[in-house]
């Protein structure tokens, strides 16, 4: 390679990949014995997202943003996983050295935020025997640190709930990338790069639903806008009710949509399998504390999708909503919030089995002056 001019690592890199990450050199004439006991390549990402739609902004930055650490965050259901999912497997071949991944909400259902029974498993993925790691935390965070400085690796860490469930396992490394993703947007973490993730814009909904009906669907322009207002554009919604409307035999869009109007149960009919909307927004839910949760339902009783201003001056209150994945922002950088139609079904039907009387948020129209919300307004489908 030196004596014809190329460079070093552009055929380190096709070495690594013609011998699946083999660095020793073969005796002259006769290739490497290869290892009996050397693990593969761990390649544990989840399944590719199929249809996958829009995101052109969001994927250019993505692949802009170097090595360093990125948190994707944003609201309940908007696609935060399924973006950086994408995204990782376009890198997935300059990652020579596999993929690691990690649902943290599945690794610690007991909320016990302790990272590092995912760092044993990464490791002993990295080809680290369980006799040779030190029973000392730091001296493992280390070696992952040092094993992820040496390799190109990709480490997707989903469902992050804090900064301390993370905090071990970033690195800085000039060859490996680490993406974590979250409802919230780890402030407590210092450099890395944040990408905040709103829902789709109606085009890219609507071009999402005319993607996944089945054959035979009619489906006119206004229906089309109708299923993407009744999900909230948001891209875990419309998978659902997308796949709802493929078991039905061919039938209008517009036909489906009437029905589900006529039922008035917008979060009732998204739900299949172990997929739930309802289910996703109550786990957001349950994160609030009381204070949040009053002002969620007063804002769930205001007419506007837009709810900025709010009206509260308590700025804590304010991000522990963003946080939980309950408030998005209208668009990227932006100070404006919006409550989506489905967030907005959910927190009325919550507070339709409350008893009345609780405090308005302060700053705000005493509880007596909020709008009232009629029995079938808690479940109305748009």
């Amino acid at each position: 390679m030196t004596a014809c001019g190329g460079d070093a690592e552009v055929w380190r890199q096709r070495w690594l990949v013609a011998t699946d990450g083999d660095l020793r050199l073969p005796v002259r004439g006769r290739p490497a014995a290869p290892q009996a006991d050397r693990l593969p390549l761990p390649m544990q990402l989840p399944q590719r997202p199929r249809g996958f739609i829009g995101r052109a902004t969001e994927l250019a930055w993505l692949h802009t943003a170097g090595e360093t650490p990125i948190v994707i965050s944003g609201p309940v259901g908007v696609g935060k996983t399924g973006l950086a999912l994408h995204h990782a497997y376009t890198q997935a071949a300059a990652m020579t050295n596999g993929q690691r991944y990690a649902d943290l909400a599945a690794e610690h259902t007991d909320g016990a935020a302790n990272p590092y029974g995912i760092l044993d498993g990464f490791l002993r993925a990295l080809g680290v025997p369980g006799e040779q790691m030190s029973s000392t935390l730091d001296h493992r965070v280390g070696l992952y640190r040092t094993l992820l400085a040496e390799r190109r690796l990709l480490v997707l860490l989903d469902n992050v709930r804090d900064e301390s469930q993370v905090r071990p396992l970033l690195t800085d490394s000039r060859t490996s990338t680490t993406l974590l993703v979250s409802r919230k947007r780890l402030l407590g973490l210092r450099d890395v790069r944040r990408l905040e993730v709103t829902p789709l814009p109606r085009a890219d909904s609507t071009a999402m639903i005319a993607a996944a009906l089945p054959p035979g669907a009619a489906a006119a322009p206004e229906d089309l806008d109708r299923l993407a207002q009744f999900c909230g554009d948001l891209p875990l919604a419309l998978d659902i009710a997308l796949r709802r409307i493929a078991l039905r035999p061919p039938a209008g869009l517009g036909q489906t949509l009437d029905g589900w109007r006529e039922h008035r149960d917008a979060l009732g009919w998204l739900r299949i399998g172990d997929l739930s909307m309802q289910e996703c927004l109550r786990s957001a839910y349950l994160t609030l504390s009381q204070p949040a949760r009053i002002l969620l339902h007063w804002l769930a009783r205001t007419a506007a999708e837009d709810v900025s201003p709010l009206p509260t001056d308590d700025e804590e209150l304010v991000d522990e909503l963003v946080g939980a994945g309950i408030l998005a922002h209208t668009q990227p950088d932006s100070t404006g919030l919006r409550l989506s139609p489905l967030v907005r079904a959910f927190a009325l039907d919550i507070a339709g089995s409350m008893p009345r009387g609780l405090p308005a948020p302060a700053g705000a129209p005493r509880a007596e002056q909020w709008p009232r919300a009629s029995r079938n307004s808690r479940r109305r489908v748009p």
